[in-house]
């Protein structure tokens, strides 16, 4: 009778559930929200939703979910200068996307790699020119789509330009070959009409220019530019504008640096309308959305709620009818229990090592008493007896003294650190991530870096079993 109750409840609980999501789509629309989120340079909005489809992939073992996840990571901790964080990103979503075969999502990610070897670039001393070189080539020769094929020009000439940063003079053929790049990703963003490549590309090329000391040549080309622009890429227009200030200013021409600086402010005014306007737009569009999505989720939870009804009100009667079965049994159990006290008490008596006399005595009276005493009862006698046998306190600190041990080296086996450790307790007081970052110091992305590190460590997927595995362990 109870599987049948068990299975009416599976087909209840599916009827409700049936409507969510995929967990892919889930994933998916976390990082198109995260996406919205840097263009609206919301960044920490955008790490957590990128964070949640990181754990979303995880838990449903999408590799390749996975790793575009650690992608969108990696980009936001670049614009936001966690380097650190965003190499050892990069490191993990490179060793997944070899390891499964991603062709696709490997480019990106080399490309991450040379970007953050070109921003090492702050002394001769810590230039990665060289290494950044080698990735943003085979992020080259591999790339699958136009986007990656520019961007790896884009990263490659921005190599090149950091080689000849310290040289006096430059090298001319390292910045002849920054040319040639930065001509190839402009022609690729060009012809495929990658807007934000081809902004990307100006302003590549203006470091290009400044480092060859052709500023006359690089207002012509930003002039041309200029007039070639939509009347309303306010952005790129802007980033022209901040270009020109400087070209004009170093060629002796204030009016003109002026004039350009009025310009910038008005870009930059149309722009944050523009972006305003966008947002407000996008927000009506996904109240209406969310009003369909919910309407219809409405239909589906009413549907639900008469198949569950009907299922509960069968699975009721089938638990009464078990539930009184299960007490006839009981009653038979506990009749049976109470007539096998005395076996019990003399097995334990006779199990003891060497039991003193007393003992022995206190045993044989309590196996007299026991027919008229409880579980409970007979169980704390026995504790009473045990606490004043001297063998019996020996056996149990060896035993209590062996499992601490073991606990012990499982902890050192797994590696846990002294900072993991402390964040698992802190889990386990109920705090979030926020709250334990408040009470560390730390950041709400490094706790949630470190749950990540544990989880690898432990070979667990979320807080409940890592929990679960750290009382195992003895740490709670």
């Amino acid at each position: 009778m109870r599987k049948f109750v068990y299975l009416f409840l599976l087909i209840a609980l599916a009827a409700c559930v049936g409507g969510r999501k995929d967990p892919v789509e889930l994933e998916e629309e976390l990082l198109q929200e995260a996406a919205r989120d840097v263009e609206a340079q919301r960044y920490e909005a955008a790490m957590e939703k990128g964070l949640m489809a990181l754990e979303a992939a995880r838990l449903s073992g999408d590799a390749r979910e996975e790793v575009k996840a650690l992608k969108t990571i990696i980009g936001i901790d670049i614009m936001t200068s966690r380097d650190a964080d965003a190499w050892d990103k990069a490191l993990e979503a490179e060793s997944i996307a070899r390891s499964k075969g991603f062709e696709e999502e490997l480019p990106g990610i080399l490309i991450s790699k040379a970007k953050l070897c070109s921003y090492a670039e702050i002394s001769p001393e810590t230039g990665r020119n060289d290494e950044g070189l080698d990735y943003a080539q085979e992020a080259l020769k591999i790339a699958k789509t136009p986007e990656d094929e520019a961007e790896a020009c884009y990263v490659i000439a921005s190599l090149y330009i950091n080689k000849n940063r310290w040289s006096h003079p430059i090298d001319p053929e390292i910045y002849n070959n920054a040319g040639k790049y930065l001509d190839k990703g402009q022609a690729i963003a060009e012809t495929h009409d990658i807007r934000r490549l081809r902004r990307n590309g100006i302003i590549f090329r203006s470091r290009w220019f400044q480092q060859g000391g052709r500023n006359e040549e690089a207002i012509r080309y930003f002039e041309q530019v200029y007039g070639s622009l939509e009347e309303t890429d306010y952005v790129t227009a802007a980033a022209l504008d901040d270009r020109l200030v400087r070209l004009y200013t170093r060629t002796g021409d204030a009016e003109k640096a002026l004039e350009t600086h009025d310009n910038y402010v008005f870009h930059i005014q149309k722009y944050l309308q523009q972006k305003q306007d966008e947002t407000l737009q996008e927000m009506e569009t996904r109240f209406e959305v969310e009003n369909k999505e919910r309407e219809i989720e409405r239909r589906g939870y009413r549907i639900s709620i008469l198949i569950v009804l009907v299922l509960l009100a069968l699975a009721v009667i089938a638990l009464i009818t078990g539930y009184l079965q299960r007490i006839r049994r009981r009653n038979a159990e506990l009749q049976k229990i109470n007539n096998t006290k005395e076996q019990l008490i003399a097995f334990l008596s006779q199990d003891l090592k060497n039991p003193a006399n007393e003992y022995t005595s206190a045993l044989e009276k309590l196996s007299q008493e026991a027919t008229g005493l409880s579980g409970d009862e007979i169980r704390e006698k026995c504790q009473e007896i045990a606490r004043s046998a001297q063998s019996i306190n020996q056996e149990v600190a060896e035993y209590v003294g062996d499992v601490l041990i073991q606990r012990s080296r499982r902890i050192a086996d797994i590696g846990l650190s002294q900072r993991e450790i402390q964040i698992i307790r802190l889990s386990a007081e109920g705090l979030t991530a926020a709250q334990i970052a408040e009470k560390l110091y730390l950041s709400v992305h490094t706790v949630n870096t470190h749950r990540q590190r544990i989880y690898s460590k432990m070979e667990v997927k979320n807080v409940s079993e890592m929990l679960r595995t750290g009382k195992e362990l003895g740490i709670i």
